[in-house]
């Protein structure tokens, strides 16, 4: 499938049925792929000990640092396994090394390092560059339990197929390594559950992974180690590799929502059928598009989120990608990602950005029967902000630093903006990974290979 999204015209594709899609859960306790979850809301919903009272309150605290072999991408995160060892918490994070290691994140203590061996005619590229980094890029993924999504889409009510359950274990994780090959590891040993597979071109610059039901996910950027730009995906069941490629234009993110899948690229969003990546629809926008694309659900309607180069910030109807939010900020430079939370209490739904170097909350209401964006505050400013994630209603903010400037993580009230504690001179260096959360802590990995824990500090720990 060759498609480009150069054009500027809105295309249709007439599918005859329509099918929902499994997916992940939305705001669960674990930390199940980039973005938390496949809607990519960076959103941990419940927390037993992680609120805007108890962090208010003084329960946050360094926890600990681990060493790592080459600069950590931002861990996954599982709670309670049952290993040979007995239950276990345990998160997962892969390196530029080609390294995947499971971490007792109750302990701050490796439970097994695996290393995957390069393995493609294509020579390994040592050096990378700042656009194209060299070893294993991709972030790793966990698997769940395959569910039907019920009064997600903004369609009217009617029966809803389900697909097959998963037939591969649940107690994976999937790595991409540098050489192409996607793992399936044993959450428990580290080991490959069985033969690696020929996903993408090796040396290319990936990202998004993430494993949906059955099928595995992934994404490829800026031509890296030659490499077409484009989204991938492989079926666990027969190894079937589908593509769509983007010509020049790079590729952003992915998110699920409704029955698709929905990219971004620097040309536009595109809506794809998930088991086939055929285009359904593709819009573009009046200037680049510069950020992931986000779903999110308000008053039982799905919508999809996403911004430009010039700062708007768009909201889409799911199906049809007719635009119905543009909130204009010319020249601001958005972030790379959103974030999202439902207050459990007011049940207000709330979109997070990073803006010119600051945290911008917008409420989300509805206004004259049409869904719009009310600003509500916005954070102090930050040296190269990572994407922002909630816990509990807390909003997680890193200033990721610079070279001579480390970085610092920041605790916010969700609903207003206060600031409610920050890290201080705990980290030494910037970061590069970004952050993730899960069992009632927060993670940050700097490029020296070093990851930091912050949050709750346990009876048995």
């Amino acid at each position: 499938m060759r498609h480009k999204c150069a054009k500027a015209t809105l295309y249709l594709a007439l599918f005859g049925h329509n099918f929902a899609f499994a997916q992940y859960g939305r705001g669960g306790g674990d930390w199940l792929a980039e973005g938390a979850d496949a809607q990519r809301s960076g959103w941990v919903k419940n927390d037993p000990h992680i609120s805007v009272e108890s962090v208010q309150g003084g329960v946050m605290q360094a926890l600990w640092k681990i060493k790592l072999n080459g600069a950590p991408t931002a861990p996954v995160v599982a709670s309670r396994l049952i290993t040979y060892k007995g239950f276990k918490d345990l998160m997962f994070v892969g390196t530029g090394a080609d390294n995947v290691i499971s971490i007792d994140h109750a302990l701050g203590k490796t439970f097994w390092e695996t290393h995957l061996p390069y393995d493609s005619l294509l020579v390994p590229v040592k050096n990378g560059t700042a656009n194209c980094p060299a070893g294993m890029t991709a972030g790793l993924s966990l698997i769940a339990p395959a569910a039907p999504t019920t009064g997600a889409t903004n369609r009217p009510p009617g029966p809803v197929p389900t697909l097959p359950r998963p037939k591969r274990i649940p107690a994976v994780v999937y790595a991409l390594s540098s050489d192409g090959l996607i793992h399936t590891l044993n959450q428990h040993t580290g080991t490959d559950i069985g033969p690696a597979y020929r996903f993408i071109r090796g040396n290319a610059k990936a990202h998004d992974l993430i494993a949906v039901g059955n099928y595995v996910y992934a994404v490829t950027s800026d031509g890296c180690g030659g490499a077409p730009n484009g989204v991938w995906s492989i079926n666990m069941d027969d190894t079937l590799v589908s593509e769509w490629k983007t010509g020049d234009a790079s590729v952003l993110g992915l998110a699920f929502g409704g029955d698709s899948l929905f990219a971004t690229t620097t040309e536009g969003i595109a809506a794809l059928d998930p088991k086939t990546l055929k285009v359904k629809q593709i819009v573009h926008f009046g200037g680049l598009c510069g950020t992931s694309p986000l779903v999110f659900k308000f008053k039982d309607k799905e919508y999809v989120a996403t911004g430009n180069v010039s700062g708007h910030i768009f909201l889409m109807d799911p199906v049809s990608l007719e635009l119905l939010v543009n909130v204009p900020d010319k020249g601001a430079k958005l972030g790379s990602a959103f974030a999202s939370w439902e207050d459990s209490e007011s049940k207000a739904r709330w979109l997070l950005a990073v803006k010119d170097g600051k945290v911008v909350a917008f409420k989300v209401v509805e206004q004259n029967g049409s869904v719009a964006l009310e600003p509500a505050w916005t954070s102090r400013e930050m040296v190269s902000p990572a994407a922002p994630i909630v816990v509990n209603g807390v909003v997680f903010a890193l200033s990721s630093g610079a070279a001579k400037v480390p970085a610092v993580l920041y605790a916010l009230d969700g609903a207003t903006g206060k600031e409610l504690w920050n890290s201080g001179k705990s980290i030494a260096t910037f970061s590069t990974a970004g952050i993730s959360a899960g069992a009632s802590k927060v993670f940050v990995g700097t490029h020296d290979g070093t990851l930091y824990a912050f949050g709750y500090l346990l009876d048995r720990e």
